[in-house]
């Protein structure tokens, strides 16, 4: 499953990321915690001490972050691999391709799990050490922050698993983060603006929308990068727990059976070339008929929005797809 010998190529071609990646991780949870006694003792300083509490709360925090060395590592495992060409020489030894997708992708879900889990009892032991009067949410924020940011992590792989270069990768990342909303929100948008109506008013109540908002704000990766769901259920973390899974799956059948011989291009599967470009030129056209209908508030305005959005949306996806990157 996962090779003695590929993992010491991988941690020697990325040592320096992996270990700054382990140092930010392990020292954000208790630094958060040091930086709030710190703030409580300069307020003890210049204040009378009944206007200063000490209180550790996680729904603002610097872990808030901590998904981000997740998708520098993904980045650079496959992203950077292909940029630099390197992917083809790892392909050519003697391990199949199940060994090297599995090695890359537990080593960085081994780093980012374990050094958050040392954060976590570090910052534990200090707040038995410092005895702060509250500690709100220190538990479920410290576990959904390393569900999220594994979910994070396992969404960039997939990327990486199906482009052929650290742009393609990251842009396929950022739109499957937003793209129920985009698949959702577009359409009902240009219905709405263009026949002056509210749909949600002839199915919900006020109430009943902004409920049904909140839930389906969860089933969109990007809504993880917020931290609402501290104060929701704490069955939400569920959601990216199945998100990571599929993730995996998609990365993992990926990266085994697409060719590598189109590295340097967009997308290593070509059939998908085609239907994103529709999708995107489709995008183009709702968006920037939104937005020309709102800055002239008549139909040519909308008209002239879309055309534009037409150009524009294929010029990127054209030069952005079938344009192949040098490596």
């Amino acid at each position: 499953m996962v090779d003695r010998g590929l993992l010491y190529r991988e941690w020697k071609q990325n040592q320096v990321v992996i270990l700054l990646s382990m140092v930010f991780l392990v020292l954000a949870n208790p630094l958060s915690i040091v930086n709030t006694y710190l703030s409580y003792q300069g307020c003890l300083d210049r204040q009378d001490p009944q206007y200063c509490d000490f209180i550790v709360n996680y729904t603002s925090n610097l872990i808030d972050i901590n998904w981000v060395p997740g998708v520098i590592l993904a980045v650079c495992f496959l992203g950077m691999e292909r940029s630099k060409g390197t992917m083809d020489f790892i392909l050519s030894l003697p391990y199949n391709r199940s060994q090297i997708f599995q090695t890359k992708f537990w080593l960085g879900g081994f780093v980012i799990v374990l050094s958050q889990l040392i954060g976590f009892l570090l910052a534990w032991l200090l707040i038995l050490v410092y005895q702060p009067e509250h500690v709100y949410y220190f538990k479920h924020s410290s576990v959904g922050v390393i569900v999220i940011s594994f979910m994070a992590y396992s969404l960039v792989m997939a990327a990486g698993a199906l482009t052929g270069n650290a742009f393609a990768q990251l842009l396929t990342a950022f739109a499957a983060t937003v793209l129920p909303y985009l698949i959702v929100a577009l359409p009902i948008l240009n219905i709405e603006f263009i026949f002056g109506v509210n749909i949600w008013d002839y199915f919900l109540s006020d109430e009943d929308y902004f409920a049904l908002v909140r839930k389906l704000y969860y089933l969109v990766p990007m809504g993880y990068v917020a931290n609402d769901w501290l104060t929701d259920s704490k069955y939400i973390l569920l959601i990216p727990v199945v998100m990571s899974i599929l993730f995996y799956l998609i990365g993992y059948i990926s990266f085994k059976k697409h060719p590598s011989e189109r590295n340097g291009y967009f997308f290593l599967w070509n059939t998908l070339d085609r239907p994103v470009q529709i999708l995107v030129i489709a995008f183009g056209i709702l968006g920037f008929g939104l937005f020309g209908y709102s800055a002239g508030h008549s139909m040519i305005g909308y008209i002239f929005g879309m055309i534009i959005g037409a150009v524009v949306g294929f010029f990127v996806s054209y030069f952005a797809i079938y344009k192949k990157t040098k490596h």
